[in-house]
């Protein structure tokens, strides 16, 4: 996440456009030359997954397809294939002014919560608690096979760092109703071909609204707890990596958490990170000194690009400005020094040396894969879940700059620091988020059954005391 909210606050500011205005091609022209500029000036890494010639491939489609004139939704996916080039989970890419995920659609969305496994897509429930044949396999959606509408929205997904499946499963199955409403629009009316026991039959709904989907997924938000079990374990759970002025500080949870496991001489430790996009690096590295077994490097550069003024409206913090001023050139490139993580860190004396095991999931980003990559590199831990959506080597977040395309009105935020983890495992996938050495990805009928298989894991990983 790593200072999202600044970001998305300053979204706020401007007017929107009407998403049914017509652009004309030299409008939409405009706006592609100044998203390309921005994302060159001010990207650390532009060119880190897919390099100049394959951006210019893409650009040159995209700049084709701009010989018509088109409302802002049709520009707004036009776009989306050199975000997805970009490979950078931290891109913001939103209709001014509307939700982040779902733009303008508020009703009339895609009504069941779908779960796409392996090979097969199944029903969870229904958005608006309507009967339905739960684990019905999904066949069609209004005569679409669900294999092909699956491909279609897969090849624009952007949560996710390299070439991560994680992130992008992750939002295939949170927001498949906003997903499929900006592939394929809104429908009155919703014709699902399914197979349920073994026969095929058709299910027929209207569309729900957006708050009936988003309160389906609405789960308790303390950002940590730590709980004991079985005499021998401790199990944390983090779910963000900050937390607000009415919450626990964060610091002391980890020292009272860690002087209790030293008390009880407990000797594992389940590190749940399922679920957590990130927050402050600080913490991140603040929690690895508890876990470490000696002293550690912890980031082994920051890479960012130099201050520069645009001939159109761009909004980057001061702070940043500020900040960045004190950059240098070293070997080429262009680099941060003002970044935490950036020096020897020594382990907390009462540091946890026994048996660690951390779970992740596609959730799992930013500050989150940055520790997880820490931990994976020295050895520290058994990995249980999915893979990260955060890449196992870099990502680029920290500060944004944000510029408002001037006739779509579209707001494309972009990450101004790269952060590269020190030490790695010369054996790590660069391109991939952590991979667990223990892959679980639970299915629809866990879900439904209310069943964990992650931590049924984890649990079968902990060791009993000796004595």
């Amino acid at each position: 996440m790593k200072k999202l909210l600044t970001f998305i606050l300053g979204l706020q500011a401007f007017s929107p456009q009407s998403p049914a205005q017509t652009l004309n091609p030299d409008q939409l022209k405009e706006d592609l030359g100044i998203f390309r500029d921005a994302l060159e000036r001010f990207h650390p890494e532009m060119y880190r997954y897919t390099d100049e010639a394959g951006f210019q491939v893409i650009f040159s489609d995209i700049e084709r397809q701009l010989d018509r004139p088109m409302d802002q939704l049709e520009f707004y996916q036009t776009m989306r294939p050199a975000l997805a080039a970009l490979k950078d989970g931290h891109i913001k890419w939103i209709i001014q002014g509307e939700d982040q995920h779902y733009g303008a659609f508020t009703s009339g969305l895609f009504p069941l919560q779908l779960h796409f496994e392996a090979e097969k897509v199944k029903v969870l429930t229904h958005f608006g608690g309507e009967n339905v044949p739960v684990l019905a396999e999904v066949v069609s959606i209004n005569g679409r096979p669900i294999a092909s509408i699956k491909d279609a929205i897969w090849k624009r997904l952007s949560f996710g760092d390299g070439d991560s499946d994680g992130g992008k499963r992750f939002q295939l199955n949170r927001y498949f109703s906003a997903l499929h409403a900006f592939e394929y629009g809104l429908n009155e009316s919703y014709e699902v071909e399914l197979l349920h026991d073994g026969k095929l039959q058709i299910w027929k709904g209207n569309g729900v609204e957006k708050d009936q989907i988003e309160a389906s997924f609405k789960t308790e938000d303390t950002p940590f707890s730590f709980r004991m079990t079985n005499g021998w374990t401790g199990i944390m759970k983090i779910n963000r990596f900050f937390s607000y002025k009415h919450e626990p500080d964060f610091k002391r949870f980890l020292r009272n958490s860690f002087k209790s496991l030293e008390e009880e001489n407990i000797c594992n430790l389940i590190l749940d990170l399922r679920g957590n996009e990130g927050g402050f690096e600080k913490l991140g590295i603040e929690l690895y000194r508890y876990l470490a077994q000696d002293q550690f490097e912890y980031y082994d550069y920051v890479t960012t690009r130099r201050n520069q003024k645009t001939d159109y409206p761009s909004h980057t913090s001061k702070i940043f400005r500020m900040l960045n001023s004190f950059s240098k050139e070293k070997d080429g490139v262009f680099r941060f020094t003002k970044a935490p993580g950036l020096k020897t860190y020594k382990s907390h004396k009462n540091r946890f040396d026994g048996n660690l095991i951390v779970l992740l999931d596609g959730q799992s980003f930013s500050v989150t894969t940055e520790l997880s990559a820490r931990v994976q590199a020295d050895g520290r831990a058994h990995f249980v879940g999915e893979e990260t959506a955060g890449g196992a080597e870099i990502n680029s977040s920290g500060f944004f700059t944000i510029v408002t395309l001037p006739h779509s009105k579209i707001d494309l935020g972009i990450p101004r620091l790269g952060f590269h983890m020190a030490n790695l495992n010369p054996a790590m996938p660069r391109d991939r988020g952590i991979l667990p050495n223990h892959p679980i990805v639970p299915t629809a009928a866990d879900i439904v059954n209310g069943k964990d298989p992650v931590m049924e894991k984890a649990l079968e990983l902990v060791v009993r005391p000796n004595h």
